[in-house]
């Protein structure tokens, strides 16, 4: 393909434009203000039980996660010795 083939809209110098803010101003119908998001540094901390509850998700997505793999292991494992060399890999235990 040559370079005049080319869509300058995809092969573009995403510097040079704004595409992010143009995407935005097309779904919403006006024009993007770059003001109108919030910054990351403005946003407030999390309170603790805030914390407490991601750790708690984050803990009961890796019981499934773990869970899901020792099925998976059990099930197609062709020995025994197999199926303990991929626990000790993937650190399940038994």
């Amino acid at each position: 393909m040559y370079y005049r083939d080319e869509d300058p809209n995809r092969t573009g110098d995403p510097d040079q434009y704004d595409y992010f803010h143009k995407f935005i101003g097309d779904i919403t119908g006006r024009d993007p203000d770059p003001d109108f998001f919030v910054k990351s540094d403005d946003l407030p901390g999390m309170t603790q039980a805030e914390i407490d509850e991601a750790q708690r998700e984050v803990a009961e997505r890796q019981k499934q996660l773990d869970y899901f793999m020792k099925r998976q292991i059990n099930q197609y494992a062709k020995s025994s010795k197999q199926r303990d060399m991929m626990y000790q890999k993937y650190n399940l235990g038994e």
